[in-house]
Order: structure tokens, then sequence, then C-alpha cells
């Protein structure tokens, strides 16, 4: 079975059980910690992605970072996975289950990139109007990219907004060296 499928599968099953239990924020946000930890310690993704490791000493070290601040139902589905053998997919599980959720509530991620640190009200602005063009909640990761010169580049879903200078300045040169070469 590939990666993509055991992961969905896995998933849903978190989703429907916390859906069950009333307890689905509480467990998206716990995912979205374990995602995020995973990430920034490869250490724990390399320990939970080990064959040589045995299955106690993972659901310890998983319950000893997590135990104290995660619901029950999420420490209970991570014993359930390294019982199953199927650790190795943790990482890939928490992002289809995020992906899953914001499936679901209707929630949608862009990334801006600037040539400068956005202001909060610019950035806010920028999350209104992209929130009323898709009619979805928008939840905007910004990046600087100083070789931008000014303006912004906003990639949202499979769509891609080019209002830089560079990209203004790269479309002007395009277009000469068109003209210049149909003569």
């Amino acid at each position: 079975m590939s990666e993509t499928r055991v992961s969905n599968r896995y998933a849903k099953s978190l989703i429907d059980l916390a859906k069950e239990q009333n307890i689905l924020d509480q467990v998206f946000s716990d995912i979205q910690v374990f995602k995020s930890t995973v990430d920034q310690n490869p250490e724990l993704s390399n320990l939970l992605k080990s064959p040589i490791v045995d299955a106690d000493k993972k659901n310890s070290v998983l319950n000893k970072v997590f135990a104290a601040s995660f619901n029950q139902l999420t420490i209970r589905f991570f014993d359930v996975i390294i019982r199953k053998k199927r650790e190795y997919y943790l990482n890939d599980i928490a992002i289809a289950f995020i992906n899953q959720y914001r499936f679901m509530n209707n929630i949608t991620t862009a990334t801006v990139t600037t040539a400068s640190e956005m202001s909060s009200q610019t950035l806010q602005d920028i999350t209104q109007l992209l929130e009323k063009n898709t009619g979805k909640k928008v939840i905007i990761n910004s990046k600087i990219n100083p070789s931008l010169i000014g303006g912004m580049v906003v990639q949202i879903e499979d769509k891609l907004f080019d209002a830089s200078i560079s990209g203004k300045l790269r479309k002007a040169k395009q277009e000469l060296l068109n003209t210049y070469i149909s003569k």
C-alpha cells in the first residue's frame, strides 16, 4: 500500500474518532505541535523511522515529550501506530490529518513573499482580500526575498500572482526580446 494511502487512512480514522468525541480542534492542535516538533528535531524524526529502535522505546519517548500536554486520544493514537509498526508514517499521517482538517473547515494557506517585512495591517488587508476572493479562511505564511525589489508574490493553492518589481522587469525584458526577435 502506498505511503499516501496509508497516511490518509490513518488520518481519516483519527479525524473520525476525534469528531465522535467532540475534541477535533484539540487533536488538530496536538497534531500541529507534533508536526512542528518533528520538523524542528530531526533526531526525533530519525528515531521514529529507525528500524533498530524498538517500539517500547519510541512509545516512551513520545510519552515523555507529549503526554503532559496532549489529549489522551492523540497519545493512544500514537501508541496504536507504533504497535502496528507504522511509526515510519507518523509525519506523513500528521500532514494528511492537517490537510484533511483544513479541507473540512474550508481553510487554505497562502505564501506571500515580499522584498521587506510587511506591517501587521498590510498582512491583515492581504488576508481579508484573499479570503474574499477564495471564499475560504486563509492562513498566511510570509517570506522575505530582497531580490523582488518591491511588490509581492502570492502563491495560493495552485495559483501564483506575481506583482513584484523584479517580475515586471522580467516580463518587460521578455516582451522586448520577443519584439526584437520577431523583426
